[in-house]
């Protein structure tokens, strides 16, 4: 796979027989939780607190994940508001075999919130 140098490791699952279909291929949802996991992390981390999912764009698979398959998540940094956080979130998998896929890249953004579910600047808690 091409190097980013811009986007950071997120996270790492490994597709197993829950996260599957009867024809051994991992469930779009499943993949989309993993996806707004690795996103809320770094959005998360980025706001020092609570952020709330606001809009995912429509993602396409460019290649199947297949049970057994390790997949990884990798965040990169779009914009930075004084509110929210707009992230490109980039799905590879390692094969069995060894060799590595692309699957999909969505762009997610989050907002970040307090206690109550309010929308709040960036670093405030």
């Amino acid at each position: 796979m091409e190097q980013h140098e811009n986007r950071v490791p997120a996270l790492r699952v490994r597709a197993l027989p829950s996260c599957t279909n009867a024809y051994g291929k991992v469930q779009a949802g499943w993949l989309l939780s993993q996806i707004d996991m690795a996103g809320s992390l770094d959005a998360e981390r980025l706001s020092r607190g609570p952020v709330t999912t606001v809009a995912v764009n429509a993602f396409q698979f460019a290649a199947p994940i297949l049970l057994g398959d390790v997949v990884d998540l990798y965040v990169e940094r779009l914009r930075i508001g004084q509110k929210s956080i707009t992230l490109k979130i980039s799905v590879e998998a390692e094969r069995m075999d060894g060799s590595h896929v692309r699957i999909t890249d969505v762009i997610a953004t989050y907002v970040a919130i307090d206690h109550d579910g309010k929308s709040r600047l960036l670093g405030e808690s």
